[in-house]
C-alpha cells in the first residue's frame, strides 16, 4: 500500500510542469490542464498511505509520506490559484493552510515515532546478547542484508535526521512565501523557522543565502511597496563546522 501510494505521487509529479525555462503563460496553461488529474492522483496516494497506517499505526515512513502528500497538495492549490490568476484578496486559503498545518503535524508525529524506534535500535546494538537484537539479526540474514555496526547505525540515523530537517525546512519556507503573498503578518516567523531547520540539516551559509535569494526574488517588488528592506535571519551566526556537502533542494 505504501509503494502503491508512492506510484500515485510519482505519476502526479510527472504531470506538473517543471521546465522553468518555458514562458510563464505556457507553464500556467499546462498546470491548469493537469490540475484536476494531479489533484486526484494526490488524493489516491493519500488514501493508500492512510490504509497502510491502519494496518501499522506506528509506520513512521507512511506518516512522513502522508505529510509530504498534504504538503504537495497545498502547494498544488497555491500554484493553481496563481496560474488561474485569481483575486488573492478574495481567495479562500483556508483549505490550503489546513493542509500545511496537517503536513507539519504529521511530520512532528512521524519524527517522534522515528526517534523512539531509533533509540530502541541503538540500545539493542549496545546489548549484543539481547533477544531483540538476535531477532533483528535473524531478519537481516533472511533479507540478505549485512549486519550494521553501532557506528553505521548512527551514521544512518544522522542522514535520516538531516533529511527530516530539510523536508521540514522546505515546508516552512514554502508556507512563508504563501503567507507573504497573502499579506499575513507573521510570515517571517515561518521563514526564520525554516532557516533554523536548514541549519540543523547542516546547510552551508552559501546554501542558505541561495534559498533566501530565491525568497527575495519572489517578493522583492512587494517588499519595496511594503518598505521591508531586510530579513534578520542570523545567517552570519552559522558555525564554521556546518558541512558544505549538504545541498538544499529548491
Amino acid at each position: 500500500l505504501f509503494n502503491w501510494g508512492n506510484v500515485h505521487m510519482c505519476a502526479a509529479r510527472k504531470r506538473i510542469p517543471l521546465d522553468e525555462s518555458a514562458p510563464k503563460k505556457v507553464m500556467s496553461a499546462q498546470l491548469c490542464t493537469a490540475y484536476d488529474w494531479v489533484r486526484d492522483r494526490y488524493a489516491l496516494a493519500g488514501s493508500k498511505y492512510e490504509e497502510a497506517l491502519k494496518i501499522k499505526p506506528d509506520f513512521y515512513e507512511g506518516l512522513l509520506a502522508l505529510g509530504q502528500q498534504h504538503f504537495e497538495t497545498a502547494k498544488l492549490h497555491w500554484s493553481f490559484a496563481l496560474a488561474d490568476k485569481v483575486d488573492l484578496s478574495a481567495w479562500d486559503s483556508s483549505q490550503t493552510f489546513k493542509l500545511f498545518d496537517s503536513a507539519e503535524h504529521k511530520m512532528r508525529a512521524a519524527t517522534e515515532m522515528w526517534e523512539k524506534v531509533e533509540e530502541q535500535r541503538m540500545a539493542e546494538l549496545k546489548e549484543p546478547s539481547s533477544e531483540a537484537l538476535k531477532k533483528r539479526r535473524k531478519q537481516h540474514n533472511a533479507d540478505g542484508q549485512g549486519e550494521l555496526t553501532p557506528e553505521e547505525a548512527a551514521e544512518q540515523a544522522a542522514v535520516m535526521r538531516q533529511q527530516i530537517h530539510l523536508f521540514w525546512g522546505n515546508m516552512l519556507f514554502e508556507r512563508s512565501q504563501v503567507e507573504f503573498k497573502l499579506d499575513i503578518a507573521d510570515w517571517k516567523k515561518n521563514l526564520d523557522a525554516s532557516i533554523e531547520r536548514f541549519k540543523l540539516a547542516g546547510a552551508s551559509e552559501s546554501d542558505i543565502s541561495a534559498v533566501l535569494k530565491n525568497h527575495f526574488s519572489n517578493t522583492v517588488s512587494e517588499c519595496e511597496d511594503k518598505k521591508i528592506m531586510t530579513l534578520d535571519t542570523g545567517i552570519s551566526q552559522i558555525s564554521n563546522n556546518i558541512e558544505d556537502k549538504c545541498i538544499l533542494e529548491s
